[in-house]
């Protein structure tokens, strides 16, 4: 593989939003009015047939990029395409994936999409370009306006899919030959317009790379190569312009005119394709049916996103009920067993009662009893009582017949 060249810059900073209108115009073209950028649309009726039909947000877009106060959406399918064609001008996407893979990149050629991708069932992507490198390795480089619930497994799905159905051909090709050094590396490049949560969580991170290797430091030769960037990371944290991807980044993601300026005034190399991007607003026909593929891909996008995102909610919804009813089962539990305890409880009570009442009966019976020996004791009582009372007369009579006995015996 060759190496591209590069051209080596100073930071540029991005968050500064001044712009020279005339520099603005040096790239973009010279600025018209509103109203004769609608003039330009309304020359062809079924262009501005179209027009009338899109978003008004879309359709603002649109008037400000003829108007020469904004760039298009490059990482738009139809785009793209045009701006990076590899086969009118390989080097623009030869130097994105160079500098990306950090190594030289020829691109031999394109490879058809329909019928290479295992099926999605519909896709979330708007933007999906299969390459064949000079040395064999295959490159998908995919864009996603909402980066897929479960990327992960989506991405080794693809890759496994791309590697079989290389192995397949490489063996079929060499026959008795065929060895699996044959094969080569596939690489899976995946921008994101709009992260999944997985990346978010990465932030600063906007660059996220996967490739296999050993935690014993074994050096076995991997196949599958991965690299997710994540765009609405990269414009948060990035504010400088210090390297060649930085460039990339920026040029495919952003159509705002300070961007534009500062990149292009870093890497003059970019005003060749900002000049590409500005025949279209000489073209409104050819922009509008461009952008009409754009926005009815993103329209099915949006319609998928919502059915798998309603899908997760409807699993999440099962999930909480399912873990409502296990709670209530549980609670279901406990209040039987409280039950089971109160009854049980409610029993040891009616046979204390029970025991009281005959604990009470028993002592009412020996009260009668004590009432009954206390009126008995009361009577013996009252008899010791007459009878002290006759034995005191008769000690009385005794003693006053001594004294008479006494007094006659003297």
């Amino acid at each position: 593989m060759e190496h591209t060249s590069s051209v080596s810059a100073g930071s540029v900073n991005l968050s500064d939003t001044t712009v020279n209108p005339s520099a603005v115009a040096g790239i973009l073209g010279p600025s018209i009015t509103r109203g004769e950028a609608l003039a330009r649309i309304r020359q062809d009726p079924d262009a501005y047939l179209s027009f009338s039909g899109f978003p008004k947000e879309e359709q603002e877009k649109i008037l400000e990029f003829i108007q020469g106060n904004r760039g298009l959406p490059v990482l738009y399918d139809s785009f793209f395409k045009r701006i990076m064609n590899p086969d009118t001008h390989p080097e623009r996407l030869e130097q994105f994936l160079s500098a990306l893979l950090e190594q030289p990149v020829r691109i031999h050629s394109v490879l058809p999409v329909e019928g290479t991708k295992l099926s999605d069932g519909g896709s979330l992507v708007i933007m999906d370009i299969l390459m064949e490198l000079s040395d064999g390795t295959i490159v998908d480089v995919e864009m996603q306006k909402i980066g897929y619930a479960f990327p992960g497994e989506r991405s080794s799905c693809y890759l496994s899919d791309f590697i079989m159905r290389q192995y397949n051909r490489v063996r079929s090709e060499r026959r008795h030959l065929f060895s699996f050094r044959d094969l080569k590396p596939v690489w899976l490049i995946i921008l994101m317009e709009n992260s999944s949560g997985e990346f978010r969580a990465a932030a600063p991170h906007y660059i996220h790379r996967s490739s296999m290797v050993f935690d014993s430091g074994a050096k076995v030769r991997s196949l599958e190569h991965i690299v997710y960037i994540s765009l609405d990371t990269f414009h948060e944290v990035v504010h400088n312009i210090d390297k060649k991807l930085d460039a990339w980044l920026t040029f495919l993601s952003s159509d705002r005119p300070a961007d534009i300026l500062r990149l292009v005034q870093a890497y003059p190399q970019f005003a060749e394709c900002y000049q590409d991007i500005v025949d279209f607003r000489r073209h409104p026909k050819e922009l509008i049916g461009m952008y009409s593929e754009a926005l009815a891909i993103m329209d099915r996008n949006t319609v998928l996103y919502m059915c798998d995102e309603q899908k997760k909610e409807i699993e999440a919804r099962k999930r909480e009920i399912e873990a409502q009813g296990k709670e209530l089962e549980a609670q279901g539990k406990e209040i039987e067993a409280r039950k089971k305890e109160i009854e049980a409880q409610d029993k040891e009570i009616e046979a204390q009662g029970k025991e009281l009442e005959a604990q009470g009966k028993e002592l009412e019976a020996q009260g009668k009893e004590l009432e009954a020996r206390k009126k008995e004791i009361g009577e013996l009582t009252q008899q010791l009582y007459s009878a002290a009372e006759e034995n005191d007369k008769k000690d009385a009579l005794i003693a006053a017949l001594q004294e008479e006995i006494q007094r006659l015996s003297q």
